[in-house]
């Protein structure tokens, strides 16, 4: 019998989360999808506020793609726009189109084990910049409760021309990502995320930005709809003498996501 309720547990929260893999805009969680099954998503990111005026909207199409065994691949096209004005005599306005592939390997159940996990890689390509990241997920369900970390790295590689010749700046930021959920009924959820952005240039450590706010997530049979607010709060590493609370040359003030999904 006691083999039997763990699986039972699995076998349901499989089937609730067959078309929804995740409940959070930016946190990870640990399922993936069952062998077969296909799930459409579409993001679009708002980010606003600098020193001067920036508006950026971030969007990404994706397709993921249930292999079966624990592991989960998807696919993305991606599409960026921002405007800006850093002198107020002049608009600029810039656009970008990438491409990235996805791989996720569940090893533990949010439910029937102590606690869910999951690593997490992308390779992504975008004109003049090659990025790797990975994540080492975790989470764990508790009722009506949703709790998820996510422990993040990459390696970023951006190439820039200067005096004729091709040179690289390396990036290696390291994020921290929490978030907690509770689920209201069957088809909706109230909850918090909070993410740490720790930036880091060639060696050295130039800023800790943090972020937190809230998101919403709604669900039918085959589809859900995440919506988030996260509005910049302090850096924790700053220069020295610097007075800036914010990190607003690399970050803005505050994002807004919208993440809607809708299973095959």
């Amino acid at each position: 019998m006691k083999k039997v309720l763990p699986l039972i547990a699995v076998i349901l929260v499989t089937f609730q989360l067959k078309a929804q893999d995740r409940v959070f805009t930016r946190t990870y969680q640990s399922n993936v999808l069952p062998l077969g099954a296909m799930e459409l998503e579409y993001w679009n990111t708002l980010r606003s506020g600098k020193t001067h005026f920036y508006n950026a909207m971030d969007q990404r199409l994706e397709l993921e793609l249930g292999l079966g065994k624990k592991v989960q691949t998807a696919f993305y096209l991606n599409f960026g726009s921002v405007a800006y004005s850093p002198i107020d005599s002049f608009m600029v306005k810039d656009y970008s189109i990438g491409f990235s592939n996805e791989w996720k390997f569940k090893l533990s159940d949010p439910v029937a084990n102590k606690i869910g996990s999951a690593l997490y890689a992308e390779i992504g390509f975008e004109g003049d910049e090659i990025e790797l990241e990975g994540k080492l997920i975790l989470d764990k369900q508790i009722g009506k409760n949703i709790f998820a970390a996510n422990i993040v790295g990459e390696y970023e590689i951006e190439y820039e021309a200067e005096d004729g010749e091709i040179e690289t700046e390396v990036e290696t930021p390291v994020e921290l990502d929490l978030a907690y959920m509770h689920m209201i009924g069957k088809h909706a959820g109230l909850g918090l995320e909070v993410r740490n952005h720790n930036e880091i240039k060639e060696g050295e450590w130039e800023h800790s930005a943090w972020f937190a706010g809230p998101t919403l997530h709604f669900s039918g049979d085959r589809w859900f709809i995440n919506l988030n607010v996260l509005p910049q709060l302090f850096n924790a590493k700053k220069e020295e003498g610097s007075t800036e609370n914010l990190v607003l040359d690399e970050h803005e003030k505050v994002e807004a996501r919208v993440l809607m999904s809708f299973a095959f």
